[in-house]
């Protein structure tokens, strides 16, 4: 027989997979929700750029919460807590480190050679929906903007 500890531990290792298929699904379906039919039954870009802080609502506070804190909807369902990103810069001697923070929301460049990442890499779920480069470095330059806007 397990012990109660044992079974938390396996059903939320379980329940890990389902989470951020989860997230990836509502970030692709936010992706969907850009796009229009044109009436010739082809699917067009919309030509309107979302705001960084519904980029970060989209991608970062099912997580981080909507303030940034850590206390978003899915974070007691996580093995490692979602960073407080109101406090990074604090915690980096008053500079807010924004290529790190960039690079760890477009995770394409980061080594996986320690583990799993902690968080979703956005960076490909977007070239995945199909996103060019340049919107994928405008969506992370953008959301890294609004991180830096809420720092305590």
């Amino acid at each position: 027989m397990q012990s109660p500890t044992c079974r938390r531990k396996r059903n939320a290792a379980y329940r890990l997979p389902g989470i951020l298929a989860a997230l990836a699904l509502s970030a692709f379906a936010a992706g969907c929700a850009d796009q229009s039919d044109s009436g010739d039954g082809a699917m067009a870009k919309s030509a309107e750029r979302p705001s960084a802080q519904e980029l970060f609502v989209t991608y970062c506070a099912a997580c981080h919460g909507t303030d940034g804190s850590g206390n978003g909807p899915m974070a007691s369902e996580l093995k490692v807590a979602p960073t407080n990103l109101r406090l990074i810069k604090q915690a980096n001697n008053g500079e807010f480190p924004s290529l790190k923070v960039r690079r760890t929301i477009d995770g394409r460049a980061m080594p996986r050679a320690h583990g799993l990442p902690d968080m979703p890499v956005w960076g490909k779920l977007w070239i995945r929906e199909g996103l060019a480069d340049t919107e994928i470095q405008a969506r992370a330059i953008s959301i890294t903007s609004y991180i830096s806007s809420i720092q305590e």
